[in-house]
């Protein structure tokens, strides 16, 4: 990712977690961290000649708080259908105002897919792409890589 779109990646977040899931998050500074994460959801942008890629990781704790406070239900009320389904939508709205301030009618926004990460399973994150780390009240929230790649 060019360092250009990396405040306009940390604006997006930002603005998308405060205003639609009342967490305020802080970015580190320095190299991506190792914490592992629990979900992995990604959503695809793509025109004729280039696609980008933003993928969020992040923590279930994270996850199932920002789904009690986007459902107004409790924490231990959230079922992983619905964590899913929020990280999904979180996802989602990320990509939406990315490509909302890209302001180019030739990209089109796709349709966010997530999953549960195994803890076993090697990390094909591609450490080549920054990767903007983000806290939650001082502990690891989450991750978001974004990837310009060939169609």
């Amino acid at each position: 990712m060019g360092s250009e779109w990396e405040p306009v990646l940390k604006e997006v977040i930002s603005e998308v977690l405060e205003t639609m899931f009342f967490a305020v998050v802080e970015f580190e500074e320095g190299p991506p961290g190792d914490t592992p994460f629990d979900f992995e959801s990604e959503i695809v942008l793509v025109n004729s000649d280039e696609k980008i890629v933003i993928s969020l990781r992040v923590s279930e704790e994270f996850a199932r708080m920002v789904t009690a406070d986007f459902l107004g239900i409790g924490q231990d009320q959230a079922k992983n259908d619905d964590v899913e389904d929020t990280v999904k939508e979180l996802t989602n709205m990320v990509g939406g105002l990315y490509h909302a301030k890209l302001n180019n009618a030739k990209w089109e926004l796709g349709i966010p897919r997530v999953c549960k990460i195994d803890p076993g399973a090697p990390d094909d994150m591609d450490k080549n792409h920054a990767g903007l780390d983000f806290g939650f009240l001082g502990q690891p929230a989450g991750s978001a890589h974004l990837a310009h790649l060939p169609v």
